[in-house]
Order: structure tokens, then sequence, then C-alpha cells
């Protein structure tokens, strides 16, 4: 369950960034899209490294099983 954390906050965050986009002047202002477009690239990293952050915990606990 853990695992499926990091790719949901990912995509969480890009939602949240298309929802700015689309309806954000009211509550940014009038140039709002640069502030959606950094978040959209922000939750697009989560998504993008949750496989290497998955890959690195599944490795330590195969490392910690193996020690004891």
């Amino acid at each position: 369950m853990r695992k499926y954390a990091i790719p949901a906050l990912g995509i969480a965050v890009c939602l949240t960034a298309a929802a700015l986009m689309a309806f954000g002047e009211g509550l940014l202002g009038e140039n709002h899209s640069g502030i959606a477009t950094v978040i959209g690239i922000v939750g697009i990293g989560l998504i993008g490294m949750s496989g290497a952050i998955s890959a690195a915990i599944s490795a330590k606990r195969s490392s910690e099983e193996t020690k004891s």
C-alpha cells in the first residue's frame, strides 16, 4: 500500500496544477499559468521518481532481511 503513496501524491499535484491552469485566474490573478506549470512539473517529477524511490525502498528491505 505504501508503494502507491508517492505516485498518488504526484497525480494529485498534477491535477491541482491542471485545475489552477483552468480556473486559477480568480485565485492567483491574471498571470497564473507560470505557477501552474511549475506545480505540474513537480507533480510529473514525483510520478517519474516514484519507481526509483520504491526500488530503493525494496532494496533496503531485502538487505535488512538478509542481515537478520
